[in-house]
């Protein structure tokens, strides 16, 4: 059986994800035949030996099990972290070095974008990329993606997303001086005009062209929050206006509702645990990755599949080489090509059925959470890729 698997299950983030992620993690590990046990550190007796596992950020490294800090543990950590390096409580993580080495923690994580940022930050950390994983639940019925099916549908194209209001970005831009103001919404000019340009790379093509040093963690954070949430809701603001005139669903935030005009509904809220059966509800599947990702891309696109929706996403590398000839492409910085590629699986559905069958086949044998286990327990010199 092996070690014990430990899997912290409470976190206080959007929509319920972290917590969903734990659960389903742990179904893949037993799943898979190992002991995986979902623990809350709050309340629950923390593990002495195995391996702990947590999502994303270890904020008060007091709450963790006092074992991880004792010479000769035997128990070590793996975080999985789905967010950019950039996301990462830097704080926090010096302390882990300052307490172990890091000898004791690997982080696994499906960001492939400046990764070398890590090392160059903690030397020795150990990581390695894992794509993203999804439950077998998320699967639908085979019987589920027929011609009759996708004529029953509700809507053309479904999509599910997160956005800040206008005030949100006004106010953020607000806290900043106006020079600082400036050479934000330079950098995200540069990314909404070319979606293969990323946030270091503007950082570095605005700042670097006033003789601003860069290459600094704490300079390139400075405004990579506000540009994210500005640049996330141009492109997707623009992307869905392109579907007028389609029966589009949003599903997301109260922040939709004055863009959800005309033929395009904002369908409300929906926890993370529920977007599988939002992405059924739609024909087509617009999944597009999240802004802070260039070539990477996150869950999204493996549970449209899994819902039996004709995906399409915004053309990254990774999904590109991932999931080859299973779900149609647009350029993120060229808003009409996100409909053509809607209406180009909506004018042919026995195709779009047919890929979308392929897909979802596609991802129940590559992409659940029981396919990343062995990467979570590899341990450094011994971790393979698992795409």
């Amino acid at each position: 059986m092996g070690e014990t698997v430990w899997i912290q299950g409470r976190y206080e983030s959007a929509y319920g994800l972290l917590g969903v992620m734990a659960g389903e993690l742990c179904e893949g590990f037993r799943e898979a035949g190992h002991d995986a046990r979902l623990i809350d550190l709050a309340t629950d007796p923390h593990p002495e030996a195995g391996v702990f596992v947590f999502f994303n950020a270890p904020v008060d490294l007091d709450a963790f099990p006092a074992a991880l800090w004792r010479p000769g543990s035997r128990l070590r950590a793996v975080q999985v972290f789905v967010d950019h390096p950039f996301a990462l409580p830097d704080a926090a993580l010096d302390e882990w070095k300052r307490r172990t080495g890091l000898s004791n923690f690997r982080m696994c994580l499906p960001c492939a974008d400046d990764v070398h940022l890590l090392r160059m930050r903690w030397p020795g950390l150990s990581h390695a990329w894992m794509g993203h994983g999804i439950p077998r639940g998320s699967l639908c019925g085979v019987d589920t993606v027929t011609r009759d099916a996708w004529d029953a549908r509700e809507f053309d194209v479904v999509v599910t997303g997160s956005i800040a209001t206008e005030a949100e970005i006004r106010d953020a831009f607000a806290r900043m001086t106006p020079a600082m103001g400036d050479m934000a919404k330079q950098v995200v000019a540069l990314m909404v005009a070319d979606a293969g340009v990323g946030y270091l790379q503007a950082l570095d093509l605005v700042m670097g062209s006033r003789s601003v040093i860069t290459g600094e963690w704490r300079t390139a954070t400075m405004f990579w929050r506000v540009c994210l949430a500005m640049a996330n809701r141009i492109r997707r603001v623009r992307a869905i206006g392109s579907l007028q005139g389609l029966r589009v669903g949003v599903f997301g935030s109260e922040a939709w509702g004055p863009v959800c005009t005309g033929t395009i509904a904002h369908a409300g809220r929906v926890g993370y645990a529920d977007i599988p059966a939002a992405f059924a509800r739609g024909r087509v599947a617009l999944a597009w990755g999240p802004t802070q990702f260039v070539h990477s891309y996150s869950e999204r696109i493996m549970l449209a599949m899994a819902a039996g929706s004709a995906a399409v996403s915004d053309d990254r590398l990774l999904v590109r080489r991932d999931f080859p000839g299973l779900c149609a492409l647009y350029d993120a910085g060229e808003p009409a090509t996100a409909r053509a590629a809607c209406e180009g699986l909506l004018a042919d559905p026995e195709a779009a059925i047919e890929r979308a069958m392929r897909a979802r086949k596609w991802v129940e044998d590559r992409c659940l959470w029981s396919a990343r286990v062995g990467q979570i327990l590899a341990t450094p010199g011994t971790m393979r890729a698992v795409a």
